[in-house]
């Protein structure tokens, strides 16, 4: 189970890219690069292969990992659409 608020039929799930991913830029995503973002699903959907988060980022399903629990950095303008997401949801 990862960390989510469920909120109706959305959750909204913790997730970052995963160590070593190729970037944009070309170099290797290292541990700075991992910002937990948050993503909101459908429960009744399977996980799309592009994983929108709050902050409006892109990211690739198969370059990322969701996390079971909150593991470093978070995504300052992420946490900052939770509450809007949550009123917005329920």
């Amino acid at each position: 189970m990862t960390d989510e608020r469920r909120t109706s039929n959305r959750r909204v799930v913790a997730a970052r890219i995963r160590l070593g991913v190729p970037r944009a830029d070309g170099r290797r995503a290292g541990e700075r690069d991992r910002q937990v973002h948050f993503v909101a699903l459908r429960s009744d959907q399977p996980t799309p292969l592009v994983l929108r988060t709050l902050c409006g980022d892109p990211l690739a399903r198969e370059q990322t990992e969701l996390l079971d629990h909150i593991a470093g950095m978070p995504c300052v303008r992420c946490l900052a659409h939770v509450p809007q997401h949550s009123r917005r949801s329920a």
